[in-house]
């Protein structure tokens, strides 16, 4: 089914001879985003290229449609800053003959960069305009395009209508391409469909190379995917998904890089991708492509340190949720020291390519299956499974008779100490050998997602 993404920030100005302004202002957006900032268009050319190189804090910058930061140069948003929805514009699509309302959306095209480092005190935060009703979709999303590998040709990110003005294809040779940094970002409300299996995710990446840094970045509330990779290098650490519709990581197209330290939680409120009239909603999805071919470079992702919860209830786990890890269509993979729980199936493994993979020392729980499929990968060694009815049972997070709930039911019930593993749990271990995203005896004020995270979705 289609879906429409509903903007309430818009403009009439006019845009270009086939990209038109859309709908007027409605109510006081002000009220929503830090008091005492002024709403201010970030300013854009005819094709959508951004004019300015500097975003201040003293202002809550809107995006305005499709905006593109210029190739070659390079956008630095300062700590602290917000960045919301602006006016949409109509964009027609060639390939479908269909007009898009799109506005939000923030890309970097190859060559250009993005210098957005925010502190755990002033983190940088791209959300929702509303003052209330918040929901997925009412931001764009942010997309990175870059020059590294993938195994397609000339690749054209998906989302984006066609034409637009602008270069959007990505990948190429250059494996240490840099296309800058983001650290310490937020990126809330986020998701637009073009077409179904075309889509703008929280944080889309395009053949980004390696000299790029990701780093401390949640993707909350989406609408699609948090994070998708479309091949390329970049290394990442320190990711959080929450309340996502869709796989909260998205592996294609030759992906190789390597992230450690990275929280996935389900939200048993939050709507759900579905196929085939079944839930599609995963931890992990990924594919070496879509027709799950041998194109080189494999997609390959190097995950260490993660930890994916669903939802803790069987039932609605299984209405609402599909795999806490998808490996599929040729791809090959290595995931160690993580923790996968709270789904039907923990893990699914359908037709990878299993030489070089790896799947060690990992604590799995899925409430009918804990591992399933064939073949497994070549280095399988060191894990722990189960299929208790409660998961924290066996899990044992956050104390030693593992009866708090670890997982994610609403901001203002969830504790970042309830992930941390117990002395009794399959997870503890020492600062080398321990599994999941949080060490033992990390709290709620010095793990990693301290200062900067949200959990609970607000009027700030």
């Amino acid at each position: 089914m289609k879906k429409v993404l509903s903007l309430t920030v818009c403009a009439v100005a006019l845009f270009s001879s086939c990209n038109k302004d859309v709908a007027t202002p409605e109510g006081d957006f002000n009220a929503s985003l830090p008091a005492g900032r002024p709403l201010v268009e970030i300013p854009v050319n005819s094709n959508g290229i951004i004019t300015k190189s500097r975003l201040s804090k003293d202002t809550v910058w809107t995006i305005p449609g499709v905006a593109f930061v210029n190739p070659g140069t390079t956008l630095t948003i300062d700590p602290g800053t917000y960045l919301t929805t602006g006016r949409a514009i109509e964009y027609d699509d060639d390939a479908t003959s269909d007009t898009h309302s799109i506005a939000g959306v923030l890309v970097v095209p190859k060559t250009a960069k993005i210098h957005a480092e925010g502190t755990v005190a002033e983190p940088i935060v791209f959300t929702s305009p509303k003052v209330s009703g918040r929901a997925a979709g009412d931001f764009g999303g942010i997309i990175l395009l870059g020059r590294a590998t993938t195994n397609q040709t000339n690749p054209r990110i998906e989302g984006i209508p066609a034409p637009i003005g602008v270069d959007v294809t990505y990948g190429g040779t250059i494996d240490n391409d840099d296309s800058g940094i983001l650290k310490y970002v937020r990126i809330e409300f986020a998701g637009y469909e073009l077409a179904p299996n075309n889509e703008i995710n929280g944080l889309t990446l395009g053949g980004v190379g390696s000299g790029t840094t990701l780093s401390h970045i949640q993707v909350s509330w989406g609408r699609d995917d948090a994070f998708e990779f479309f091949g390329g290098t970049v290394n990442a650490d320190h990711l959080v998904a929450l309340s996502t519709d869709d796989d909260d990581f998205d592996f294609d197209f030759g992906y190789s890089g390597t992230i450690q330290y990275a929280l996935s939680l389900k939200d048993p409120n939050s709507t759900n991708s579905t196929s085939g009239g079944s839930s599609d909603s995963n931890g992990i999805e990924s594919d070496n492509d879509g027709s799950g071919s041998s194109a080189s470079p494999k997609t390959n992702p190097k995950l260490e340190n993660f930890t994916f919860l669903g939802i803790n209830n069987a039932g609605t786990a299984a209405t609402k949720l599909r795999f806490g890890n998808r490996w599929r269509r040729a791809t090959a993979m290595t995931i160690t020291r993580s923790i996968i729980a709270g789904y039907g199936t923990g893990v699914a493994f359908e037709n990878i390519t299993s030489s070089g993979s790896t799947f060690s020392n990992n604590v799995v729980h899925g409430y009918t299956t804990a591992i399933t499929g064939t073949p497994t990968p070549v280095n399988y060694t060191g894990n722990s499974t189960s299929t208790a009815a409660n998961a924290n049972s066996y899990l044992r997070l956050g104390n030693v008779l593992g009866t708090v709930n670890p997982f994610y039911s609403t901001g203002s019930s969830f504790n970042i100490a309830n992930l941390v593993p117990a002395t009794t749990s399959p997870a503890y271990g020492t600062a080398s050998t321990y599994k999941g995203a949080f060490a033992p005896g990390a709290t709620a004020t010095t793990a990693w997602t301290a200062g900067w995270t949200e959990f609970q979705p607000k009027t700030y």
